[in-house]
């Protein structure tokens, strides 16, 4: 069996009680006009795929598996490999090369300097469903990370937000206390003026008190609202509030090998993947973080040293309390939203933007920083997630964020639509961030809005809306043959039906010209784990002849959707590559 000949949809196990359900709270306000439902979108950060319970987990996520019996589990969602260039994708349904994200807004190559397309945040042509959504009368609400440039999101279509500087990709998950100051505290803005989260506070705890206040001022006005919560968790450092630092003691003990079994077979049972799926056996021992030569490498669980082994088990403890906090604070937010009546006629989208990370780094060197073991995801620590751990949340597929392969653009992606109560079901068609604004606009009843907004040209929506598939109106929702193309730091993918072919290129020190790689082949319909390489071809610098290998004809073909979108989103590539 194959993930092709899955049903497209299938049904979870039967319902439970949970705090989704039907509420009976009360101070109800009445829903806004018929038919303009509410809309939460919820992204986590660094969340792997088998990091919560409906994608296999053992960390307790109550509230988001409540949210996958209601509605739907996205079994077949991708992103891209990246924290901004998803937000991109997502807030504006457009190619982020196109709307000026070409890559990290806080990290660009000598080479991407001064291109179209990679001016560190939202250009010209970006346009946000946000901003679609205020001109049609909604309350538009953001609380959290938004790493899209220095422009906040108060330019970008939100009434009212509390961000994280629009450069920072990361920051100590504690509200700064005296004395105790680090190099990593949060830089934060309210409606574009400087804010604070409150000393010792936990960031998605304050995330989701921003936005209950800014609805609760506002929503006896009859409108209707967008509430977007982009929050740090479970991006490094990984932290958690002290009451979820012991809820995992021992859990982790057994290794990397042992947890991510456990989680496959979780998946296998929940019917995510075929009894028969063949997982990605994880990388070899000397693996180095993102292809990057340094000084961290993998090594397997039996080959670490007690105290290494002690170490990690402890970081990955801490790493699901703030996993189990996140669902916390979901539960929370959907929760209050039940007790003004507004949950039922509410779009709810939880996703990640990326996939599991396993960058490895050493701790950044600071002298106000305390990783000792007792110090672990407390205030003032600063704990980065290993390869090993990356695999884990990555399961069952290949490699982790930063990487074009399944594990690193595949997200556990969870949506309810409007009345939606006993969805119950997962859906295997491909779909990705990129569909999300078409869908929103569609129900907020939004047509398509061109190409102009406020006088100048921006660019058009890409992806498909997911309704008619949502509703089971449709078995796809883009047609069989459609090319997905994706590039961030020259790490590339082409999938056009069951071909998917992926590049990663190496930084070496030596020179500072990124080394021409293979493209690998796979078919990802019968090996989405992709744990058979099909074929290889070099390109490039170090060109290499067509494989006599009966794939000639296929990888052609992708490779010409390769150079169609480097040509039409404006990739920027180091010298002598294509």
């Amino acid at each position: 069996m194959t993930l092709r000949f899955l049903p497209i949809v299938r049904f979870l196990a039967p319902a439970c009680g949970g705090l989704l359900l039907a509420a009976c709270g009360s101070s109800s306000t009445p829903d806004p006009a018929a038919g303009r439902p509410d809309i939460v979108v919820i992204l986590a950060d660094d969340l792997g795929y088998s990091d919560i319970g409906a994608f296999g987990s053992e960390i307790r996520t109550p509230s988001l598996d409540a949210l996958a019996r209601e509605g739907q589990v996205l079994g077949n969602f991708h992103v891209t490999q990246l924290c901004s260039t998803t937000r991109a994708n997502l807030l504006t349904g457009a190619d982020h090369h196109l709307v000026g994200v070409g890559s990290l807004v806080d990290l660009k190559l000598p080479y991407q300097n001064g291109k179209p397309g990679y001016e560190g945040g939202f250009n010209d042509k970006a346009r946000t469903f946000a901003q679609l959504l205020r001109d049609a009368g909604y309350h538009t609400y953001m609380a959290g990370k938004w790493h899209l440039g220095t422009q906040g999101p108060e330019h970008w279509g939100f009434e009212r937000s509390f961000a994280l500087d629009g450069l920072l990709g990361y920051a100590n998950n504690f509200g700064p206390v005296a004395g105790k100051e680090n190099s990593a505290d949060p830089v934060v803005f309210e409606d574009g003026q400087p804010a604070a989260i409150p000393p010792g506070k936990f960031s998605t705890d304050h995330y989701v008190d921003k936005l209950i206040e800014y609805v609760d001022a506002q929503r006896r006005d009859g409108k209707p609202f967008l509430l977007y919560l982009p929050v740090q968790a479970p991006h490094w450092p990984v932290q958690a509030p002290d009451d979820y630092l012991e809820r995992y003691r021992g859990a982790y003990d057994a290794g990397y090998a042992a947890v991510r079994d456990a989680r496959i077979a979780r998946q296998k049972a929940l019917g995510l993947i075929p009894q028969d799926f063949q997982a990605h056996p994880g990388s070899p021992a000397g693996t180095l973080s993102y292809g990057i030569p340094g000084p961290i490498i993998h090594r397997p669980w039996e080959l670490l040293l007690p105290q290494e082994r002690q170490q990690e088990a402890r970081n990955m403890e801490v790493f699901a309390g703030m996993v189990e906090n996140l669902d916390h604070n979901v539960g929370r937010l959907l929760a209050y939203l039940q007790r003004i009546g507004r949950y039922d006629n509410t779009l709810v989208v939880f996703l990640s933007d990326n996939g599991a990370d396993g960058n490895g780094y050493p701790t950044p060197p600071d002298g106000f920083l305390d990783n000792s073991l007792e110090n672990y995801g407390k205030q003032g620590s600063f704990l980065y997630h290993s390869v090993g751990w990356g695999e884990v949340g990555s399961a069952p597929f290949r490699q982790f964020k930063g990487f074009t392969a399944e594990g690193g653009i595949s997200s556990p992606t969870l949506l309810k639509l409007p009345r939606e109560r006993n969805g119950n079901r997962q859906v295997h068609a491909l779909a990705s961030a990129l569909d999300l604004a078409p869908t929103i606009l569609e129900l907020a009843g939004i047509g398509d809005p061109g190409t102009q907004y406020a006088g100048r040209e921006v660019a058009p929506l890409e992806g498909r809306s997911l309704l008619p598939l949502l509703r089971g109106e449709a078995a796809a929702a883009h047609a069989a043959d459609t090319a997905f193309v994706g590039e961030v730091y020259n790490h590339r993918y082409v999938r056009r039906g069951p071909w998917k072919i992926t590049r990663t290129d190496a930084l070496p020190f030596a020179g500072g010209l990124l080394a021409d790689q293979d493209w690998l082949l796979f078919n990802v319909e019968q090996d989405r784990g992709e744990t058979t390489v099909l074929a290889r071809r070099g390109v490039g610098s170090i060109a290499m002849p067509a494989p006599a290998d009966g794939y000639s004809e296929i990888f052609d073909g992708l490779l010409a959707d390769w150079d169609a979108y480097v040509e039409r989103v404006g990739v920027a590539l180091p010298p002598l590559q294509r």
